[in-house]
């Protein structure tokens, strides 16, 4: 969709036509779940913070200052929910006698499944996983992801960096280990 296209459909959002807010979603629902998925390791943990996070952008829509920031808006308010549902996590882990698994966690997902990329994810920091989401899944740049996550900059590029060696790392020792 073109940005002329998306601005129309964002100023009539903002005016409150549904039809305009759900093609908005049509366009970026995969990413959105995709990035929710890689950060949360579970498929049912992640359709619910997207649906919240769709829920409160449709509500909160008329505060959308600029109509070509609607992408990077609703992954700031999924961002959210994402650190939401992962202090949940953490306060969980006290209430539990089992940490989570995060290798039962992957094999949950339904469309990721046998995906050794998720694997190298759970070894991965949450702003790494964050920013490397963001800019692999989303495919925004630094100063987009600095903006939605309010991570510094430079930081962002560290935990990109940082992450993809982590990531590199652990696919090529996984393809030695079949090559030997």
């Amino acid at each position: 969709m073109d940005r002329h296209a998306k601005a129309k459909l964002v100023a009539a959002s903002v005016k409150g036509d549904t039809d305009a807010f759900s093609k908005l979603y049509g366009e970026v629902y995969k990413q959105l779940y995709y990035y929710a998925l890689a950060n949360l390791r579970c498929a049912e943990d992640a359709a619910d913070a997207v649906q919240d996070a769709v829920l409160d952008a449709f509500a909160e829509i008329a505060e959308l200052k600029k109509a070509s920031a609607f992408d990077s808006w609703l992954f700031k308010i999924l961002s959210a929910k994402i650190k939401q549902k992962q202090k949940e996590y953490a306060e969980r882990r006290y209430d539990i006698s089992e940490p989570y698994s995060s290798a039962a966690l992957i094999k949950e997902t339904a469309d990721f499944e046998r995906c050794e990329i998720l694997d190298g994810f759970a070894d991965l920091s949450e702003n790494e996983r964050l920013c490397i989401t963001l800019s692999c899944i989303a495919g925004y740049k630094g100063k987009e992801i600095s903006e939605i996550t309010g991570i510094n900059q430079s930081t962002v590029r560290s935990c990109i960096s940082r992450g993809r060696t982590k990531l590199r790392a652990g696919l090529n020792m996984d393809c030695k280990e079949v090559t030997e």
